[in-house]
């Protein structure tokens, strides 16, 4: 066990003791960076690893499940296998968020509200990029995909990640893109805006154009209004659902 130095309130120290799987995690995710490892590489064997970090094999497993279920490693098993480095994606994000919000007694009217709040900030922060001309000149003329099926999702999904990454501010981004990963497996994957797919498909037209000149005030309204009414669609034809508890997937 470890031990950390916290303030209450009052200003007075207090200590909070860290389990040892908490801590050898922790090392690990700063060894992963500082030795500049990326997605699919393998980490140490767990005799390596027990050497290093000095602890017992049941802290080290105990450490490893504690990263496999943040999706930041997987554990291939069988010879050859061991730990490999995963992704820090927004889909791991609202995963572990989602256990959260259940247990927060969140709704699924609240993740609404919250991504009616994040994704027009990412769009005023994208129409002042310098670089916003170059990502969003191919959603202006000519630019078509179906209206339905998997080009018409991945389309989707393409244009609004532009943006977030167009924003620059990763943080709002990867929450922005893991509660619309929650509204999109929870809600949109039973309830499409069907009606809605040439509509929204226009409105991309138009936030890519007011985007690609720089017109920060307009887009974010835009992107609001955007939203708001694909909410607006499925509260009218699925209203029990968003009073329902985030499920935890």
């Amino acid at each position: 066990m470890a031990t950390e130095k916290t303030r209450t309130a009052g200003g007075k120290e207090r200590r909070r003791t860290t389990k040892t799987s908490d801590t050898v995690a922790l090392q690990i995710v700063h060894d992963i960076m500082e030795r500049g490892l990326v997605a699919g590489d393998r980490l140490p064997s767990e005799a390596m690893m027990l050497e290093e970090y000095r602890v017992s094999r049941g802290s080290l497993r105990e450490a490893l499940r504690l990263l496999e279920a943040q999706g930041l490693i997987s554990l291939k098993p069988g010879p050859g296998g061991g730990p490999i480095v995963g992704v820090a994606e927004s889909e791991n994000l609202s995963r572990t968020s989602s256990l959260y919000f259940h247990l927060g007694g969140m709704t699924y009217a609240e993740l609404f509200a919250t991504q009616e709040e994040l994704e027009p900030i990412l769009a005023r922060l994208a129409a002042q990029n310098p670089q916003r001309e170059v990502v969003m000149a191919p959603y202006l003329e000519g630019y078509q995909i179906p209206h339905g099926g998997p080009e018409y999702h991945t389309g989707t999904r393409n244009f609004h990640a532009d943006i977030r990454n167009l924003a620059n501010n990763k943080v709002l981004a990867i929450y922005a893109a893991a509660v619309t990963h929650l509204i999109s497996t929870d809600i949109l994957a039973v309830m499409e805006p069907v009606d809605l797919y040439g509509q929204i498909i226009d409105e991309h037209g138009t936030l890519a154009r007011l985007i690609y000149e720089g017109k920060a005030a307009e887009a974010e309204i835009c992107m609001r209004e955007h939203f708001q009414s694909q909410h607006e669609y499925v509260m009218s034809r699925w209203p029990s659902r968003l009073a329902e508890l985030v499920e935890w997937r």
